[in-house]
């Protein structure tokens, strides 16, 4: 009887301990993501202007698939930045829940360059270079699409700040 009141006892501590321990990582993630989005955008001066879409939009889903056909159940948060003039420049970073995705998310966005080459032939041709010099990596459940002129200095503020977050 001892034993099973002890078993008890000790899943319900680890259930509550699990609940917040979640619930912080998600409100710190959410933080955490707003700083990046600002820093990334902010490397690369010669940006046009952009639009952003977030994670926490109304329709965040909807404004998702514009980036990928990955489940969205799969998503723990993202921003999207593209650039309002229609030009190649785009800025993305996905935090996904598992890191199991990261793979199926990269194939998502590699598709998502493919498909955004194709169109750019038909109506910006001077613009295929840029998307064919994307730099899409990942750093832990963090993957980050980045098309732009100074991709470098955008990749290393992903980098810098992720970082930050271990």
């Amino acid at each position: 009887m001892k034993k099973i009141v002890v078993l008890l006892c000790c899943t319900v501590i680890l259930l509550c301990g699990c609940g917040k321990e979640k619930e912080t990582a998600k409100k710190v993630q959410g933080k955490d993501l707003k700083q990046l989005e600002t820093a990334m955008l902010k490397a690369d001066t010669t940006l046009p202007e952009m639009v952003t879409v977030r994670g926490s939009d109304k329709d965040a889903e909807l404004n998702f698939t514009a980036l990928s056909d990955l489940e969205y159940d799969r998503i723990s948060d993202y921003f999207y930045a593209y650039a309002k003039d229609g030009s190649a420049e785009e800025i993305a970073v996905v935090k996904l829940k598992d890191e199991v995705d990261v793979a199926p998310m990269m194939d998502s966005i590699n598709q998502h360059l493919k498909d955004r080459k194709g169109s750019l032939q038909e109506y910006a041709p001077d613009q295929v270079g840029l998307v064919e010099q994307a730099v899409v990596t990942y750093e832990g459940n963090d993957v980050v699409m980045i098309v732009s002129k100074k991709s470098g200095l955008v990749q290393k503020e992903f980098k810098g700040n992720t970082e930050k977050d271990k």
